[in-house]
Formats: structure tokens, C-alpha cells, sequence
């Protein structure tokens, strides 16, 4: 093995050791945690991240069942009375929200009503820009998104850090892009593989070398470096095997068969096996109701249902659930009037979710009023800004300044325990 030349431990991780996952280079991820040892719990807070995308109809979801203008301008698809689970004598959950209501009343499940942004924007892609950057400027200063800020902020100074990852979505949203710190795409254990043979045939000869001997050979003074790698690429092989062994762990939660679920249950592997992430990112589609939307909505509330009460039962069975708060959020809500196709259409403001037993249960802020001379062009007006759910998270929950993030400081909301 003294034949083969590699300088510094530092040149070795540059190459990365080709371990990937389809979507974004990880070796700094596996070997960090693999060279620990047993991979401890580490108790530091969690965020989870829910985006729910295409606008979600939030007077659907946290319904106000006793409104008048509510009734008058849903003929088609508002929800009854008598169909609601009933939080107070104005407003109540959609009936597939059974387990949400249950949270509440476990103190393990907060709403944030009329959430939005000066000027809102009806278009998916701008309106989702603004909530990933945190800035609703017409010419954003800020580059990366605010999750990635965050990262290159708390983790300053630091080459790896604890890393964002999100779930199930295809490409890292640009919420987690840092300058230094950016979010693995986490879309399958069994995607995550060496590839140093098909990238570098050097590489790939050092690495098979490696794996060969390594075991074989007792760490020496003379090769020390050499002595870290070949540690490294044993550990980092092992701790790829061991990620494909957490996301099989079973679990007895009851996650329905479907793409959210399956990225809790994914994510709920991950917190067991004391991975160190901070951040993880997860996605449900199909939220842009302009047609039949109470159908559609029913199952989609049915999914997130099951999927965040699953994952809810799932953490508290592993003694995470203290450390774990997930945070749903939608690029807008709709349009208080419905459409003629018996759906609703872009509108603003809507309500922000938060679960885990560290948040403070209950109805925060004021539902804006649905009366015609009220509403900002047909659309409810916002009550709170998005930015300062956000700065709760970071001050409250993650133990950081949100100004140096967020670029300016925003009032908080008295939504976490």
C-alpha cells in the first residue's frame, strides 16, 4: 500500500470518495458520520419542513364553518357545520383532519392563521421563490434560500457541518441552497452507491485497493494519511449500507402507501439511526384546486392526515418526538370566492401548520375577515408574515439569531413551547 501517493487527507475528501446519491455529491455526509463510531443521538433540535405545493385552499383545511361570507361564497364546495371538527364555535378541521384534531387536543399541533407578505404574488414559481429566499423584494437580494443561510450562518467556520437534506422531491429546493452549506437530495437508499470505478479509473483502483487491505493492516505513524483514508472508505462503505438499512427499518406507525408517507416514514428512519441533519425537506404535490375541489382536496387532506399522524406516533414510539417540529407551508391560499368549475383560484394569505409536542397547541393570530370590502382584490388579506414563523423557528427552536438570516428582524409568534 506505500506505493500508492496521496498527499493529504484533504486532497482525498476532495474527490469525494465518489460515493453519490443521484442528485448531489454525499461523501462528507457518510464519512463524517461513519468515522464517529456508532452513530449517537446527538439531541439537538430538529425542523422538518412540509412544502405543500400549487397553494393550499386554507379555508378548507382550518374552516370557517360559522362564517356567513364563508357560506355565501363556497355554495359548492365549503364544508357544513355539522361535516367539521369543531375547534371553537367559529372555525374547525376538515373531517379527514381526525388526527390533526387529536394532536390538538395532545397539545402536539399549532395553527397560524393569515399568514402572507406585503404585495403577494399569484404566480406559483414567484410566490414559491419568495417564501424559499425569505424576500419578497421586486429584485431580491438574497441568492441562496433561507434554510441555506441558515446553515452557512450557524455553521460558520465549519467545512461540514450538520446537513440539510431533503426528501422524496426530486432536486433540493433552493429554500436549503447555501454558499457554503446546500441540501442532499435524499430520493431512495438504494440510489446511494460507489461510483469511483465509473468516474476515475485511479480512484476506483485506489478504492478497491483500499477496501482489499484496510482491514488487514494496523494504523502506522509513517501512513498516517493513507491510514485515514483507507479508514474512511471502509467506514464510509459501511455507513452507506447502514442508511439503506435504517430507511428499511419497519415501522409500526401506520404511514399510508403514499409518496408523503413514505417520505416521513424515510425521515423518521433517519432521526432512529442518530443521524446528525438538522433540516430535512419534504414535499406533497397537488394543491392548484381550479377544478372539482372538493374531491381532490378530501384525499389530499386524508394523505397529510395519516402521513403527519403516522410520523407524529412514529417519533414518540422512538422517543424523538421532543426533538422533532414540523413545519407545513403553502406558496399561497385561494381565492375566497369558488370558481364556476366548482374549484377556487390563486388568491394570498393562509394558514401555516406546526406539529410536535414543543409547539404551544392552539389558534395563533386572527383569521382575516372574508366580508367583501375587506378582502385585497377578492384575496383574504395576510395577518402575519411568513418571515416571522420563520424567525420563531430559527430564535426558538434552532437557537439562532433570524436577523443576520432573514436580513431584518420580524416580531415572533408565541407559537413554540
Amino acid at each position: 500500500m506505500s506505493r500508492i501517493q496521496i498527499a493529504t487527507r484533504r486532497e482525498f475528501l476532495s474527490h469525494g470518495l465518489g460515493l453519490v446519491g443521484i442528485g448531489a455529491a454525499v461523501p462528507s455526509f457518510l464519512i463524517q458520520t461513519a468515522l464517529a463510531g456508532p452513530q449517537a443521538q446527538s439531541g439537538e433540535p430538529i425542523l422538518v419542513v412540509l412544502q405543500l405545493s400549487g397553494g393550499h385552499d386554507g379555508l378548507s383545511a382550518v374552516v370557517p364553518y360559522g362564517n356567513d361570507d364563508y357560506a355565501r361564497n363556497r355554495k359548492q364546495t365549503r364544508i357544513k357545520a355539522d361535516q367539521v371538527l369543531k375547534i371553537d364555535d367559529e372555525i374547525g378541521l376538515h373531517p379527514n383532519l381526525s388526527g390533526w384534531k387529536d394532536l390538538l387536543d395532545a397539545g402536539s399541533f399549532a395553527v397560524v392563521q393569515g399568514v402572507g407578505y406585503p404585495n403577494a404574488n399569484r404566480s406559483h414559481f414567484k410566490s414559491m421563490d419568495i417564501w424559499h429566499l425569505a424576500d419578497n423584494s421586486e429584485r431580491p437580494s438574497a441568492r441562496y434560500g433561507w434554510i441555506g443561510r441558515y446553515c452557512d450562518h450557524a455553521f460558520e467556520g465549519d467545512p461540514d457541518p450538520e446537513v440539510v437534506m431533503s426528501v422524496g422531491g426530486g432536486e433540493s429546493p433552493r429554500a436549503v441552497q447555501g454558499r457554503k452549506h446546500g441540501g442532499i437530495d435524499f430520493r431512495g437508499a438504494e440510489r446511494y452507491r460507489y461510483m469511483v470505478g465509473d468516474q476515475d479509473a485511479q480512484l476506483g483502483s485506489l478504492y478497491r485497493t483500499l477496501n482489499e487491505s484496510a482491514l488487514k493492516e494496523k494504523p502506522t505513524k509513517k501512513n498516517e494519511n493513507l491510514d485515514f483514508i483507507a479508514q474512511a472508505t471502509v467506514n464510509a462503505n459501511a455507513s452507506s449500507d447502514q442508511i439503506r438499512t435504517l430507511v428499511k427499518r419497519t415501522a409500526n406507525a401506520g404511514y399510508p402507501p403514499t409518496g408523503l408517507g413514505t417520505s416521513l416514514r424515510t425521515v423518521a428512519s433517519l432521526i432512529s439511526g442518530g443521524l446528525k441533519t438538522r433540516v430535512y425537506y419534504v414535499f406533497q404535490g397537488g394543491f392548484d384546486t381550479h377544478r372539482d375541489q372538493r374531491a381532490r382536496h378530501d384525499q389530499l387532506m386524508a394523505d397529510l392526515n395519516g402521513s403527519v399522524t403516522a410520523f407524529q406516533r412514529d417519533l414518540a414510539q422512538q422517543g424523538h418526538a421532543e426533538r422533532v417540529v414540523t413545519m407545513a407551508f403553502s406558496e399561497f391560499g385561494r381565492r375566497v370566492q369558488e370558481n364556476a368549475s366548482q374549484g377556487t383560484d390563486h388568491g394570498k394569505a393562509g394558514p401555516m401548520f406546526l406539529f410536535g409536542p414543543s409547539v404551544k397547541a392552539g389558534v395563533h393570530g386572527q383569521l382575516p375577515s372574508l366580508a367583501a370590502n375587506d378582502l385585497d382584490r377578492g384575496d383574504l388579506k395576510h395577518n402575519v408574515d411568513f418571515r416571522s414563523v420563520y424567525a420563531t423557528l430559527l430564535e426558538k427552536w434552532m437557537g439562532t439569531e433570524s436577523q443576520p438570516i432573514l436580513g431584518e428582524k420580524f416580531p415572533l409568534v408565541d407559537c413554540i413551547g
